[in-house]
């Protein structure tokens, strides 16, 4: 069956001509969360919540007030189209949505004790991994921010895609990483580990979680992987570990700030909470450029991580990813500076 695709400037002849563009563009997947409940005998319910680590942190920016646009493939099938009316009803801008005929990604969420949640993916050929380097976006003038992450900076086509997009933008746009390791995608860590280390010298801001080093790196001390990709290029590394807060590295500094105690309905959502956190501390300290993001010292930092700490910690006292909004977080964001 042939895939037709279009993007929400299809009413205009050239889909590909130059425009505005957004402070922070998000790259990546959008998808819906099932989480299932036992029900009686046989059965199984499930509640669908809109989910995908890029969608969330295009969400989670537009929340915190700032200008943000997602590129990605979503499906014209009903799920997309829910996708599509959310990001409407949060102002995110659909400039760069790249609609298909291909079906919406759906990942199964299943909680342990602590609510932690273990994902199985269902999206081989979906909307959100079927995006070519023929339909990356021109750009009048160019985000301030790329960001990138989880399963669509791994699988193809939609992984070259991405990868031509920084290598095209990076001279004038700062590049954030999230890896977002998920196993029950691709099963070799080794795969996960090698395309990380390929992504860290095209990008200046990574942050990554402790539970995900240890899958593409286990028993290797944080510190010794975190300096590494310094090394690579990478201007700041940040370590998120749950409830126990966070470290940011960077040449010649190492800070840490711990969690906040929270009472968790689940974890889903806060590492992209803290990612988006992170993004809109980083611009309000006037981190827009590598030459300011390198002089950012141990102070700023620190405000940083208790204000992405903050944010995350909200997420987590709600079910699923429901980000805090700006007015959450206004003593937090008044502190940053």
């Amino acid at each position: 069956m042939t895939q037709s695709h279009e993007s929400a400037v299809d009413a205009v002849p050239d889909k590909r001509r130059k425009t505005r563009t957004y402070m922070f563009l998000i790259c990546g997947e959008a998808l819906f969360d099932l989480f299932g409940e036992a029900g009686s005998g046989d059965s199984v319910s499930f509640d669908a919540r809109i989910g995908g680590s890029p969608f969330n942190v295009a969400m989670g920016l537009a929340r915190l007030e700032e200008d943000a646009g997602f590129f990605g493939g979503i499906s014209r099938d009903a799920l997309g189209e829910r996708l599509v009316q959310k990001f409407r009803s949060e102002g995110v801008s659909e400039r760069y949505i790249l609609r298909t005929d291909y079906l919406t990604t759906l990942s199964l969420v299943q909680k342990d004790e602590h609510g932690s949640p273990a994902y199985t993916f269902y999206g081989e050929n979906a909307a959100d991994r079927m995006v070519t380097v023929d339909d990356l976006p021109q750009f009048d003038e160019p985000p301030l921010f790329l960001h990138i992450g989880s399963y669509t900076a791994l699988v193809e086509p939609v992984s070259a895609a991405f990868r031509a997009l920084i290598e095209r933008e990076r001279d004038h746009t700062l590049v954030s990483f999230d890896p977002n390791i998920r196993p029950t995608v691709v099963p070799d860590m080794a795969l996960w580990r090698r395309n990380t280390e390929s992504l860290v010298p095209l990008t200046d801001v990574v942050k990554v979680s402790d539970e995900d080093l240890a899958l593409i790196a286990p028993g290797e001390p944080v510190e010794t992987i975190a300096r590494a990709w310094l090394g690579m290029g990478a201007s700041l590394v940040i370590v998120t570990r749950g409830g126990d807060g966070a470290t940011a590295f960077a040449e010649g500094i190492e800070v840490s700030r711990p969690g906040i105690k929270v009472t968790v309905e689940d974890t889903v959502g806060a590492g992209d909470t803290f990612q988006a956190a992170l993004l809109a501390g980083l611009k309000h300290l006037g981190a827009t450029n590598r030459d300011v993001l390198a002089a950012l010292d141990a102070g700023q930092l620190n405000r940083l991580l208790d204000f992405a700490v903050g944010a995350a910690a909200i997420t987590c006292s709600r079910r699923g990813a429901d980000l805090p909004r700006r007015s959450e977080l206004e003593k937090e964001w008044s502190a940053l500076k």
